[in-house]
């Protein structure tokens, strides 16, 4: 008999992908393979393509520096990007799966200031690091789908 199985992840509260997967229960109990595949693969798109293309990555190109502000990072950090003074924030993700779930985060305090889509009180762009566009969308859906059909085709 075969069972419903709903996987979703959230990023900032905006449902992004929701996918219902029928699955025989007795042969697809433990998700863990699938869930941290995902963890590592979307934690390495947050902390490395989405840094390189500055948010295109995830269609959420980010906003430039002022002119004031890029002179100033210029002078105190030669060559680093938006976002990336001292590194903290690109390597600041952290991943956590078991068989029904994983999470990705970045434990960097200031972080959630750029991710935010709260009203803003300062000058502070948004500038987004996490999302799911359609190619990420695709890319966990495969995964799935791939640990699916071993399990079930043995």
């Amino acid at each position: 008999m075969a069972e419903a199985f709903n996987i979703s992840w959230m990023i900032e509260g905006e449902k992004q992908i929701s996918r219902n997967l029928l699955l025989l229960a007795s042969r697809v109990k433990d998700w863990t393979p699938a869930f941290a595949e995902t963890a590592y693969s979307l934690k390495s798109i947050f902390s490395k393509e989405v840094f390189d293309t500055e948010g295109a990555a995830i269609n959420e190109r980010w906003a430039p520096l002022s002119k004031a502000y890029a002179y100033r990072k210029a002078q105190k950090y030669p060559g680093k990007g938006i976002l990336e003074a001292t590194g903290r924030m690109r390597n600041g993700f952290m991943t956590l799966y078991r068989p029904d779930m994983a999470a990705v985060w970045n434990d960097v305090q200031y972080f959630k200031y750029h991710q935010s889509n709260q009203a803003r009180s300062s000058n502070l762009p948004r500038r987004v690091v996490m999302k799911l566009a359609q190619s990420q969308r695709e890319m966990v859906v495969k995964i799935f789908h791939s640990y699916f059909s071993s399990v079930v085709n043995g």
